[in-house]
């Protein structure tokens, strides 16, 4: 066989091999629309978009769609469910290992009805509340927590008259972060004119307001160090102290049993 025919024979396989390689067997559809394996619609049948004899070129949609992808060969859908599972992995974070919990818990997590003083370890000392703040006391009183009731009738005779008491329990927290936090309570009475000289009627709304205002300024000021008995005693008697000196003649009065 000379080198002619030899060219040839090479030239024709190579031929073959390429039209081969883009030859096209079986229908075309568009991805997601085979009616089974991947992109199979439920009950649905075959819908081609084009076959392997249909005219024109190849490559092109006779449907003149252009938008739709399209699949023929077995290796175009595996590369495109491949791709598809790798998108789906990278948009899916997968669950981490459960977090262990703060053993420094915020400024915010620890305050709670009452009044809390809060202390910090070195190695909390960034959760505690910034310098600046009523210091490192949180009070949260309501006028709701000292509701008052007459004990005297007003018989509208004199300059004042009657009186009315608000008997309550005051819970404090003492909170060194990250240990855990004490809490007790105090039981207060405070007790009040229902008229007055000075301050006109105080109706039992007034009288919880007042009450509120002074019980929240005697707690940022107060020691919370103190041991549970003296602490209370001591804040009856700076509560009571403070009604005097800023409601002169207002005749209020604060105790502890």
């Amino acid at each position: 066989m000379n080198a002619r025919k030899v060219l040839l024979l090479i030239l024709a396989i190579a031929v073959w091999a390429l039209t081969a390689c883009n030859w096209t067997f079986g229908d075309c559809y568009p991805v997601g629309e085979r009616t089974s394996g991947a992109g199979a619609g439920p009950g649905s049948e075959p819908r081609p978009v084009f076959t392997s004899a249909a005219s024109g070129d190849f490559g092109a949609d006779p449907q003149g769609g252009g938008e739709r992808k399209i699949a023929c060969n077995e290796s175009d859908l595996e590369d495109e469910e491949e791709r598809t599972s790798d998108s789906d992995s990278a948009e899916s974070p997968t669950a981490g290992p459960t977090s262990p919990p703060d053993p420094c818990p915020g400024f915010g997590d620890i305050a709670g009805d009452g009044a809390t003083f809060l202390s910090c370890s070195d190695a909390c000392s960034s959760k505690c509340p910034p310098p600046g703040m009523a210091p490192w006391v949180y009070v949260d009183f309501d006028p709701s927590d000292f509701p008052f009731v007459t004990i005297v009738t007003d018989d509208g005779t004199g300059k004042g008259g009657g009186w009315q008491e608000s008997r309550i329990n005051l819970t404090f927290r003492r909170l060194t972060i990250p240990h855990e936090i004490k809490q007790w309570s105090c039981p207060l009475t405070i007790g009040m004119p229902i008229r007055t000289e000075i301050y006109g009627p105080i109706d039992p709304d007034r009288a919880s307001s007042l009450s509120e205002e002074i019980m929240e300024e005697v707690a940022n000021g107060m020691d919370y160090h103190l041991p549970q008995g003296i602490f209370c005693k001591s804040f009856a008697d700076k509560a009571d102290a403070a009604f005097k000196s800023k409601y002169k003649r207002l005749g209020a009065k604060v105790t502890s049993p």
